[in-house]
């Protein structure tokens, strides 16, 4: 993760936001975006409230329409190695769901908090 501190706004789309994230992994980063955008709106639309999610059934269904199959096995490494241990995604396997996390940034905001300790 590599960024100008002074770029960082909180105005940053989930594109910019994932150009942080993912600084030399630009399949991942392609994937990142597309998959979280769609999610949003994909619930957005589906009116499921602020806890925004898809089923594994429709995320499946997407991948393999959108990323087709053969950056099917990029996009689940994404989901599983980075957007669910960084508290982007949360799964739910008791309820075969996909939700947008706020984890991140609740892990982020740590982070600041631990580094703020230190440097005092």
């Amino acid at each position: 993760m590599i960024f100008d501190a002074h770029n960082v706004t909180s105005n940053l789309g989930m594109k910019e936001i994932m150009e942080i994230v993912f600084t030399n992994a630009e399949s991942y980063k392609e994937i990142a975006t597309v998959l979280l955008e769609w999610i949003r709106t994909k619930s957005d639309q589906e009116n499921r409230g602020k806890s925004r999610w898809v089923t594994t059934s429709e995320l499946s269904g997407y991948i393999d329409e959108r990323l087709m199959r053969r950056r099917r096995s990029a996009a689940y490494s994404v989901i599983k190695n980075y957007l669910i241990p960084l508290g982007i995604l949360e799964y739910r396997q008791s309820e075969s769901k996909y939700i947008l996390s706020r984890d991140f940034a609740g892990a982020l905001k740590r982070l600041a908090e631990a580094y703020t300790k230190w440097t005092a």
